[in-house]
């Protein structure tokens, strides 16, 4: 039955709080209720210049997963897709959660022997990964060109069946509403300026409707924590380059896996509406619009087109596009900033929606007990400075 009720109603900030978290994306909205429902921090506010999930959280291709490579992560990004799975039910907001597996296909000797020895580092792990032939593929997705009639053949692939897809506005939302309901204020169209530093602590931000003090202040902007490093004037190793997705024309359901290409960087699942979303590599320099272009769509098209031909027939009928914020080492930065009681969960690059609940989790442990816990460690802002960077590949 319809209500009227409203899922979640905004908030004017008040003057001082005990938490500030610039950032109204699935990072910042995830910490505000994890800081509120299981620290028992009373006093949080969420800072949004835009609308909350404006950012990469409403921007992306659904994808959760954990097959990563560097020992790090592994646990950490372990630990987060676990987390999906019982949300939808914490949060009372379906999340619309399909662990439906995701294929990395190979095209050459040298891939598919990286991608073994990485499976046997996620095994180690506890990460259920599995090697596919052509014949185990083509069995799976029956619409995929596996001949050697392609410029570049498949030559067998990686199956991490506990990937899969979560609806990013569902998560935006369930976790906005949970964190309301927890207490915290979440406050649109506020635009942090500055921030206040007195000594060695932070003591509150500048906005565009004025000061705001605060005990502590969280930063999880996104592709826009270069900004922050300005506001606060010291450098983060950091570069923000802009994704572009596309999706096209509602279809008839027959792509039942997430499947993807790292060598040729694109990748492709069918939504529960039915509509493809088809995602590529990060484009090739700086920037911070949001644009997209013909060269990208017509290039990613004909890519995909060669694998699935029987697409031909389809319409790309939307486009868009995200700001990754990346590091030299494909980690992220969390934790402490070098500033007392300022935090950081930046520099996720196009992992970032992903790592929603663990990122949520952990970082609001460590603005609780000032303690970092021990699965971010490794992703410390020290790490480009006492040359202990995380050995990370993209895939």
């Amino acid at each position: 039955m319809a209500t009227t009720k409203k899922v979640l109603q905004y908030k004017e900030p008040e003057k001082h709080y005990d938490v500030v978290i610039v950032g109204g994306g699935l990072h910042g909205l995830a910490t505000a209720y994890y800081l509120a429902k299981y620290h028992g921090v009373k006093r949080i506010a969420v800072l949004e210049r835009r609308y909350i999930g404006s950012g990469g959280s409403g921007r992306n291709t659904e994808m959760v997963r954990s097959n990563k490579r560097a020992h790090e992560t592994l646990p950490f990004y372990k630990d987060s897709l676990a987390m999906w799975d019982d949300l939808s039910a914490e949060l009372d907001w379906n999340l619309m959660v399909q662990k439906k597996g995701i294929i990395a296909l190979a095209h050459s000797d040298g891939e598919l022997a990286s991608m073994r020895m990485q499976s046997d580092s996620q095994r180690r792990a506890g990460i259920k990964i599995d090697m596919l032939d052509n014949q185990q593929i083509k069995k799976m997705v029956p619409s995929l060109d596996v001949s050697d009639q392609t410029a570049l053949p498949v030559l067998g692939a990686q199956f991490h069946p506990e990937g899969g897809t979560v609806h990013h506005d569902a998560a935006v939302w369930g976790f906005a509403k949970s964190a309301a309901r927890c207490g915290v204020d979440i406050c649109v169209g506020i635009e942090v300026v500055g921030f206040n530093v007195e000594g060695s602590k932070v003591t509150g931000v500048q906005t565009n409707i004025g000061d705001i003090n605060a005990n502590k202040v969280h930063v999880a902007v996104g592709g826009y924590s270069s900004e922050i490093a300005r506001m606060l004037g010291v450098k983060f190793p950091v570069v923000t380059m802009p994704m572009q997705v596309m999706t096209t024309n509602i279809m008839a359901p027959f792509l039942n896996y997430y499947v993807a290409s790292p060598r040729l960087h694109w990748y492709t699942q069918q939504t529960l509406k039915g509509d493809l979303i088809l995602g590529g590599q990060l484009d090739p320099f700086s920037s911070w619009n949001s644009y997209t272009t013909w060269e990208e769509c017509s290039e990613r098209v004909a890519t995909i087109l060669e694998y699935f031909p029987d697409l031909a027939h389809g319409r790309v009928v939307r486009s868009w596009s995200g700001l990754c914020d990346c590091t030299g080492d494909s980690a992220p930065v969390m934790g402490p900033s070098g500033i007392d009681g300022l935090s950081l969960d930046i520099a996720w690059g196009y992992y970032g929606f992903k790592a929603t609940p663990a990122c949520g989790k952990y970082s609001a442990e460590y603005i609780a007990t000032n303690k970092v816990p021990e699965n971010i460690k490794a992703f410390s802002l020290d790490r480009f400075f006492n040359r202990q960077r995380v050995r990370e590949v993209i895939l």
